[in-house]
């Protein structure tokens, strides 16, 4: 939840449903009165294990220090990830390993390339943070703003770090583990490769460029516990890298990175992959749901995407309005423009929700477009 006046010291988010519900935590009771689809949470809860193991110590828990570099959790990720615990950073959320790993990967003089649109964070670090000069790989809403791999690989041809966010927000569309590796192959081998797979357990076959690490020591992949596995209030997030830039990163990091709750809950996670896949079949059918209804509204253009999220384009620029008009009713969306000069009013984001919230999202939307017609 950042302020557009803000827009200086930091990139612009969601989360404007916490002034809703009340920023001093008094009255959280509130939160069953809106709904938050201005942010890319799970409409799931985390899975039972993780609920009941918290449940069963959560005093113990929270008076108890945690393991100081996470050792149990980067056991825990190594094994259901299929990569080695020496490739591994653990961080409280990717966040704070995007802030960690940039000013070392790149510099004021350095050429960084990113999507556009996609997550707003990355051009800010890149561009406002580091310095770097910062190039704004444009993809084309014609084509429902997919990944030329080719025209993007021409686009880094002296870019110091390609930032690539798989599957991309805030539309949804991804690329699979074969489009890394071609475009692995036509970068320059000092350039760096920085994969977000924040939603690729979303995609149909899952087709995590983790395993690619072993062999091509320029791709960083960033993966976030958060979205997936319904933990974003507990941040955990990992890199996977070569060794010797994890051991680096490792030494620079502090120690209790991440909390107790938040080291158990994950390792809970880990281990029920059964609970996620249901869920994730489940979000892909109120996806669908959600999708069909949106384009029955006029003057909507929703653009195809195999996440937890939608994006549309409305034909007139009333982003702003609409966005204000659901919010009275308590649905929050996502205005797009912080993501992109070109979006220009014309964008909204929803996370796709249970059946209930996503009618209400549906209602709000009819009628904040009617209220701006």
């Amino acid at each position: 939840m950042t302020s557009q006046d803000d827009g200086a010291r930091h990139a612009e988010h969601g989360g404007a449903f916490f002034e809703a519900i009340g920023v001093d935590f008094s009255t959280l009771e509130r939160r069953k009165d809106i709904v938050n689809a201005d942010v890319l949470d799970a409409w799931y809860d985390p899975a039972p294990g993780v609920i009941s193991t918290i449940q069963a110590h959560l005093p113990w828990l929270i008076r108890t220090s945690p393991p100081t570099h996470g050792e149990g959790l980067r056991a825990a990720i190594a094994k259901a990830r299929g990569v080695q615990e020496n490739q591994l950073v653990i961080g409280s959320g990717s966040s704070s390993l995007m802030f960690l790993a940039f000013p070392r990967l790149i510099g004021r003089a350095s050429r960084a390339v990113v999507l556009d649109p996609s997550y707003g964070e990355y051009a800010h670090l890149a561009e406002k943070v580091v310095g770097a000069r910062t190039r704004r790989f444009k993809l084309d809403p014609l084509a429902d703003f997919r990944i030329d791999i080719d025209a993007l690989a021409n686009e880094c041809k002296d870019a110091n770090l390609v930032i690539l966010v798989n599957p991309n927000s805030p539309n949804g569309a991804y690329v699979g583990r074969d489009a890394i590796v071609e475009l692995l192959g036509k970068l320059n081998p000092s350039t760096k490769l920085w994969v977000d797979e924040t939603y690729i357990d979303y995609a149909p076959d899952g087709s995590s460029a983790e395993p690619l690490v072993a062999e091509h020591d320029n791709l960083i992949v960033c993966k976030s516990m958060s979205k997936y596995y319904g933990l974003s209030g507990l941040r955990i997030g990992y890199l996977v890298c070569k060794p010797t830039l994890a051991a680096q990163w490792e030494s620079l990091s502090p120690p209790w990175s991440v909390s107790l709750i938040g080291q158990v809950a994950a390792v809970a996670a880990l281990d029920d992959n059964a609970y996620y896949k249901q869920m994730t079949a489940k979000t892909a059918e109120l996806r669908v749901g959600l999708e069909a209804e949106l384009k029955k509204l006029p003057g909507v253009k929703v653009f195809p995407s195999i996440t937890n999220f939608l994006l549309m384009r409305l034909d007139k620029p009333v982003a702003a309005s609409v966005c204000q008009h659901a919010e009275k009713q308590g649905v929050f969306l996502r205005n797009c423009d912080s993501l992109s000069d070109r979006f220009q009013g014309h964008y909204i984001r929803t996370a796709v929700k249970d059946v209930e919230d996503n009618q209400k999202i549906i209602a709000a939307l009819r009628s904040a477009l009617e209220h701006t017609s």
